[in-house]
């Protein structure tokens, strides 16, 4: 699927329309109409958009939403299981995110139409990957995941299923904050977030994420580089994600997935990888996802 910086984000990119596309694929084989994505919300300036739900989070301290980790970064030995180790008590801090959709596009009536194009919405299937940020049960996961979601429902590692609800959503920094909607669970695994100051070029990480709807999928690799800026926008200049970059494997369904140190802190969020290139992806950085739930607890957005 074709985001907005040229790459491909790693969400489910094969969605499964249901017949009202039917529709659309016979106007687009008699000549007469075709479908492209409707517009998205404007990245460079776009602000938390704050649903309902943020408004308990009006005011509450950051240790109610987010767990933080003592360190990120630390030089010490790697054995042959460490990767495992550190895989396995992540594990059930991650989710698998499954979302039921009505994706807004455009009809265009061909080859002629004085009205323009016309709205329409295709429903559909997509799925993505998140984590617990906190015991209550607060998820972080991408924004494309979950921008269009009419339903979402997580699978946790130990098969167990929950639906939930979008908290706020960032589009600039393409994040998501949802939370379990079964207000009676509690007691979550969490991956707590690290400083992704910290951590530099050459730094060990794995990811963990639901590739193609497989299920919990361990991958590992170094950073490549930190503060990549490929949005197109100048520094100054609109709000941007300064990425990291990994060779960890990302593949679609991977998005929202976490990227952790060898000491366990999970300090980004894999978001996109370049698909004719060789292990090149990107992930948000903690610091940022930081900043969006800084941002939701300040009421700082625009409430939908």
């Amino acid at each position: 699927m074709n985001d907005r910086w040229g790459l491909n984000t790693a969400v489910h990119g094969r969605r499964q329309f249901l017949p009202g596309l039917i529709v659309f694929v016979q106007l687009i084989v008699i000549g007469s109409g075709c479908v492209s994505p409707e517009h998205r919300e404007s990245q460079a300036d776009a602000r938390a958009i704050l649903y309902p739900a943020a408004r308990v989070l009006l005011g509450v301290e950051s240790q109610d939403v987010v767990v933080r980790a003592g360190g990120s970064i630390d030089d010490r030995p790697v054995t042959t299981n460490l990767v495992r180790k550190i895989a396995d008590e992540a594990k059930d801090a991650v989710v698998s995110i499954y979302v039921k959709s009505n994706t807004p596009y455009r009809l265009h009536i061909l080859p002629f139409n004085p009205l323009g194009s016309i709205p329409v919405k295709v429903p559909g299937l997509a799925l993505g990957s998140g984590f617990f940020i906190h015991p209550s049960g607060y998820i972080v996961t991408n924004n494309h995941v979950v921008e269009d979601a009419e339903q979402i429902r997580i699978l946790t590692s130990s098969g167990k299923d929950y639906e939930v609800v979008v908290i706020a959503r960032d589009p600039a920094y393409d994040l998501a904050l949802l939370k379990i909607s079964d207000s009676v669970s509690q007691g979550f695994d969490v991956l707590p977030l690290g400083d992704s100051d910290s951590i530099d070029a050459g730094d060990m990480v794995i990811a963990i994420g639901n590739p193609l709807g497989l299920g919990h999928t361990v991958t590992s690799g170094i950073i490549s580089q930190t503060y990549r800026n490929i949005s197109g926008h100048p520094d100054e200049n609109g709000r941007h994600v300064d990425f990291i970059q990994t060779d960890t494997a990302i593949n679609p369904g991977s998005s929202g997935g976490p990227l952790i140190t060898l000491d366990g802190a999970c300090i980004g969020v894999n978001t996109a990888m370049i698909a004719v290139a060789q292990s090149i992806g990107f992930a948000v950085p903690s610091n940022q996802v930081l900043e969006f739930i800084d941002d939701v607890r300040a009421g700082r957005g625009l409430e939908r």
